[in-house]
């Protein structure tokens, strides 16, 4: 019987041709005496790449069947029909921005017809319905990404330009705009293995993880919940659970079942919490991480200063926002946020990069129990090296 480290490595084409040459070889077929692009080589070195192609097939099909190798549709199916876990799709940041007019102009717009962007992430953004903004007037309209996932986010007054022309008109945005990537496939591991505690009548931690972040609105989409924090033990029962989405806190009210927070609270409250027991359910405390410094990249990139800005953006924002609720514990308590991990996010983004020196964090980050980090305004000087 082979490994299963075998039996998940697809051949090669190569290999295919060799095997198959043994065997004819083995047969008594002369093969060696076949010359470059007689009919014979090239009917195997056909049936090779074809063969090659099958035991991908097949290989990915072997590594369908575990949790900890399949990946992507595979993984997909795996979740849902094994553990009866939908994994959550990638959702488009929406918003509000406000549209002032210095000018006399009017300006209708159907849906989708306006567009607006962030000039630091280059993130479009387009109106979700009809407005008419008119002369010397203030507006407020709604907005959406023009791309789902995280990239299409935008900090609080970063969506500062505009691309469908408008005379005499600024816009800005008041308050962040959130999109939330397809959950990935190790995040989707871990919520399969939590939905098995979540099995249990008892309240383990993996119960209280798994629907936090598998609570739903309303309307039936899930709340962007995918980092919590369960209590230990209690000699008098009770529970706190603390939540937080990427971009930090989760908005609302624990006694609101219409708000954020509250459906989450009501989803442990009625699925999870024992008879007896008690639970408290808290938006995790958000602690504004900002990170400043000088790059020293290599000009063999090809890059431009802003497109590795942006890079190195990216990159702090998504590990920043997977960083735990209280941070990386290694021994006791407090966690961090440890500044020697914020350089190696910096330096890892590419080959390309040769040395990150960060002005700040000056040390590492210290969290507190119910705190969890949050992206600041990043900057960083590149440095391109010939």
């Amino acid at each position: 019987m082979l490994p299963i480290d075998q039996l998940i490595q697809p051949l090669t084409p190569g290999q295919v041709k060799d095997s198959i040459y043994r065997l004819l070889s083995a047969s008594g077929l002369p093969v060696t005496s076949w010359h470059e692009g007689a009919v014979a080589r090239s009917i195997i070195a056909v049936i090779a790449a074809i063969f090659a192609g099958f035991t991908q097939v097949i290989a990915l099909a072997i590594r369908a069947n575990y949790l900890d190798l399949a990946e992507g549709i595979w993984l997909t199916l795996l979740a849902y029909y094994v553990y009866g876990v939908e994994r959550v799709e990638a959702t488009f940041a929406t918003g509000q921005v406000t549209l002032v007019n210095a000018g006399g102009g009017v300006y209708p717009f159907e849906a989708g017809e306006f567009i607006c962007r962030n000039p630091t992430t280059d993130a479009h953004y387009t109106n979700a319905s009809f407005f008419e903004l008119g002369a010397g007037q203030t507006l407020t309209i709604d907005v959406r990404a023009v791309v789902a996932g995280a990239e299409g986010s935008s900090s609080a007054g970063q969506i500062t330009a505009l691309v469908t022309e408008m005379l005499s008109v600024t816009c800005s945005n008041a308050a962040a705009l959130n999109g939330r990537d397809q959950e990935s496939d190790p995040a989707l591991r871990q919520v399969c293995r939590d939905s098995l505690g979540a099995l249990s009548p008892n309240g383990p931690q993996a119960a209280y993880e798994y629907w936090a972040k598998r609570a739903r609105r309303a309307d039936g989409t899930i709340v962007n919940v995918t980092r919590v924090w369960v209590s230990p033990g209690s000699s008098v029962g009770h529970v706190q659970v603390y939540v937080a989405s990427p971009s930090g806190a989760v908005d609302g009210s624990a006694g609101d079942p219409s708000t954020d927070l509250g459906a989450v609270a009501s989803t442990i409250m009625r699925l999870v919490v024992p008879k007896g027991a008690t639970c408290t359910v808290s938006s995790a405390v958000a602690v504004t991480v900002t990170v400043t410094g000088t790059a020293w990249v290599q000009v063999a990139a090809n890059l431009s200063d802003a497109a590795w800005q942006t890079l190195f953006l990216q990159q702090l924002t998504m590990y920043l926002a997977e960083v735990p609720i209280g941070g990386h514990v290694l021994t006791s308590v407090p966690g961090h946020v440890f500044r020697n991990a914020i350089i190696g996010q910096v330096e890892g983004v590419s080959k390309f990069v040769i040395k990150f020196d960060p002005t700040l964090p000056a040390g590492d980050t210290s969290l507190a129990e119910g705190q969890v980090p949050v992206s600041g305004a990043h900057s960083i000087a590149v440095q391109q090296v010939g």
